[in-house]
Order: structure tokens, then sequence, then C-alpha cells
């Protein structure tokens, strides 16, 4: 991943990926705002790259407790194997 300005308050994120790269154009007109934006497009096409994703691509993953940030039951015990299922994942309807 590869964060950078584009122009005066104007961020963008390169992502490699198995599939082919991305660039991506961010909404934030901070640092702060872009980097935070830029994870988590990062974190998605991770896990959409790979198709099966785990806790540990999540955002939400706290790696040194190996627990879910948000207190959601499947990234304790399991190593995040019902990531899959995981709403903070994949959007529902």
């Amino acid at each position: 991943m590869v964060l950078y300005e584009e122009n005066e308050n104007s961020w963008r994120v390169k992502i490699k990926t198995k599939d082919g790269k991305l660039n991506l154009p961010l909404t934030g007109k901070t640092l702060e705002e872009a980097v935070l934006q830029a994870e988590y497009l990062y974190a998605d096409a991770r896990a959409i790259s790979q198709g099966l994703p785990k806790c540990v691509d999540c955002l939400h993953w706290l790696i040194i407790k190996a627990e879910c940030g948000l207190g959601l039951p499947e990234g304790k015990g399991s190593g995040g194997v019902f990531a899959k299922d995981c709403a903070c994942f994949w959007a529902r309807n």
C-alpha cells in the first residue's frame, strides 16, 4: 500500500493485490483521515483477493491480544476462521 498526496488536500492510495494494482482516490482531506481510509481499503482489497478472509486481515484485529477489538466472538479462540461471515468484512442487506 502506498499513500500519496495527488494535489493539496487530495489523497490517493495504490494497492497491489494478487490480481493486479488498484489506484483509488480518497475523500479524506487530512493525512490522518487519508491514512485511516487507505487502511480500510487495503484490508478490504486483501480480504477480497484472498477469497477467504481471516480476522487477522481486519483493522479491528488486536494482534498482541489475538482477539477482535470490537469484541466479536468470531475473533476469539478461533483464529478468525469465521471472518468470512463477519459484517465488518461484508456489508449485510
